[in-house]
């Protein structure tokens, strides 16, 4: 691939210019209406003849200055508005990856088998802050993907990035085993006892936050290889690499959830 800026897609260029140049516009509106409430003059009285009077410099008024000045104050607001947009939302997608990993590494450290209510209770909030983590990370990384990246036409022929959206996919996926499994025994305690998490169960559930932890572990991996496009294929079409990550997130999603569900302490543990 050849210099990274002739990778950014056009439309995201003229998309951006447009959102740029309707914000100029309406500050340049802004200051011409700040400047037309200065035009009046302010009156004075001579002693002499008892007229309103204009002094010269009071009649001057400040709507050239304006215009002329609004380059100035236009263009770097506008720039700097989108530069502290795309600033934020990439903060957002790492700190959220980095809270994925934190919570996954927390409850892989819990989890054991004969956990207590209490135990468990601790387990699932961390797993309930994954839930949200993994959210924040999938919607910024959709405006990145749109609005404050390469752009959508470059993404779109990124193998690589298919293999991060996959790798997402599975580690979004696989949480829904742990989640439901959790979600089953909190329920269960409403009406009667829950027998303590076996051997079994505990195992199976430290082998999918293992897998988890592997996909997160791999998607920095993949953005890094991906930002610099690497394995770029102008033909490749979208809808080829979109259709692992969905087979990825659809299939894994319904398999760990039906696993979960019908999981039976006493024929499985």
């Amino acid at each position: 691939v050849g210099d990274q800026g002739s990778l950014r897609p056009l439309t995201m260029r003229h998309r951006c210019g447009r959102r740029r140049n309707a914000t100029r516009c309406v500050l340049s509106l802004f200051l011409m209406a700040s400047g037309c409430a200065f035009v009046a003059p302010r009156p004075s009285t001579d002693s002499g003849h008892g007229a309103m009077q204009c002094p010269k410099e009071s009649c001057r008024s400040p709507i050239p200055t304006a215009i002329a000045a609004a380059p100035l104050w236009l263009s770097v607001p506008a720039q700097a508005g989108d530069d502290l947009a795309g600033a934020a939302v990439a903060y957002g997608h790492y700190l959220a990856l980095v809270l994925a990993t934190a919570c996954l590494v927390a409850e892989r450290l819990m989890l054991k088998p004969g956990m207590t209510e209490e135990e468990e209770q601790r387990m699932q909030y961390a797993d309930i802050l994954y839930d949200v983590a993994g959210v924040i990370f999938f919607i910024t990384g959709y405006l990145r993907t749109i609005e404050y990246g390469k752009g959508w036409d470059f993404y779109q022929h990124e193998p690589i990035f298919w293999i991060k959206v996959t790798l997402a996919g599975v580690m979004a996926a696989s949480s829904f085993f742990v989640t439901t499994t959790l979600l089953k025994r909190s329920m269960a305690r409403g009406g009667e006892t829950v027998p303590p998490l076996s051997e079994k169960l505990a195992a199976r559930m430290t082998s999918v936050i293992n897998a988890q932890l592997l996909a997160v572990g791999s998607i920095p991996l993949a953005a890094t290889l991906m930002a610099r496009g690497v394995g770029y294929l102008d033909w490749l079409p979208w809808q080829a690499g979109a259709a692992p990550a969905v087979l990825a997130f659809g299939g894994l999603g319904f398999k760990y959830v039906k696993e979960a569900v019908d999981w039976k302490e006493d024929t499985q543990g």
